[in-house]
């Protein structure tokens, strides 16, 4: 069975933490506002995961204006809130940045840079490689690399392809 559903069982490590605490809190912001499924992008059709939406209809050959907005809020509005928010209070973040998505908004990306932020990349694309060819993938992989690297200055810190197919771990 390939699948791992003991983990560390009994005997979890000890991390020995700073200063001894006994919990450690990463905030993570998701940046996907501009990379995820729509006609302007040459889909088939909108988006229809994660929105307040329940039970969302992909639009196939039209735009699902609804949608838009929804992802349109993050980086118009969202973004720029949870920004203010980590950098007054100093506190460290890691961003899971699209790279479709940051480049469209070089704005948002210098927030994230001049803030320090570690940004890990969230994949090419906002979109489910559920079923799509190990080639095309790979693919979307290097375009995320290529993109990333042309407007953070640098290769992505780390990695996290949301919705995954059975090739991304391999791939990564």
């Amino acid at each position: 069975y390939p699948r791992d559903l003991v983990g560390y069982g009994e005997t979890p490590p000890d991390p020995k933490w700073p200063g001894n605490s006994r919990i450690a809190v990463q905030f993570v912001i998701n940046y996907e506002e501009g990379g995820e499924n729509c006609v302007l992008h040459g889909d088939e059709a909108s988006e229809a995961f994660l929105s307040e939406i329940i039970g969302a209809p992909a639009h196939k050959g039209m735009r699902h204006i609804s949608m838009e907005s929804i992802y349109e809020y993050g980086s118009r509005a969202g973004f720029w809130r949870l920004q203010r928010l980590f950098t007054q209070r100093q506190i460290p973040v890691t961003v899971y940045g699209v790279a479709m998505a940051m480049a469209r908004n070089p704005e948002a990306v210098k927030a994230m840079l001049d803030a320090d932020w570690e940004i890990a990349s969230h994949g090419y694309r906002w979109i489910d490689y559920q079923f799509m060819d190990i080639d095309e993938e790979r693919h979307h992989m290097q375009e995320a690399i290529r993109i990333h690297t042309e407007v953070t200055g640098k290769r992505p810190a780390g990695w996290y392809t949301g919705r995954c197919s059975p090739n991304t771990e391999q791939l990564v």
